[in-house]
């Protein structure tokens, strides 16, 4: 029997995966964003290490599946992307690259790594980030996964 907390968090063990950058080596290829420095889940937020990727788990709808026990659970999650502390020169180059970067992650493995039956995007904003009042650029990138679970 599966604990649903085993299943949720594995997803966001694997979203985390996917960001972690680690360089090729051999014939093994790079993975991940090589543009994030540190990739926070579950974690207290500190202001260094940027740009800093923060994995936040949303509201996640849960319904009955078709047949049987099974529970459709529609995953939401966010990416908060913090780029740097000060008004990007260049928002396509500076932030919007490094989004558009999260976004190529997760649409090279759309199940993360079989965690989910599908994962995709359903949102992407760059802009200020605040966070205990201090002022921040970035962006978010929201994803939408489809679990199916069996109790």
């Amino acid at each position: 029997m599966s604990k649903f907390y085993d299943a949720y968090k594995a997803i966001f063990d694997a979203m985390k995966s996917a960001l972690v950058y680690v360089p090729a080596e051999g014939e093994t290829p790079a993975k991940g964003v090589e543009a994030i420095k540190t990739v926070v889940l579950g974690e207290q937020f500190s202001y260094g290490d940027l740009p800093k990727a923060v994995i936040n788990a949303e509201p996640s709808p849960i319904a009955p599946g078709e047949m049987g026990s099974m529970l459709d659970v529609s995953v939401g999650f966010s990416v908060v992307l913090v780029v740097q502390e000060y008004e990007p020169a260049d928002w396509f180059e500076d932030v919007i690259k490094v989004m558009g970067d999260v976004v190529d992650a997760v649409l090279a493995d759309r199940t993360l790594a079989g965690k989910l039956k599908d994962c995709f995007p359903v949102g992407f904003a760059p802009g200020e980030i605040k966070f205990q009042d201090k002022r921040l650029f970035g962006g978010i990138v929201r994803f939408r996964g489809v679990l199916w679970f069996e109790p």
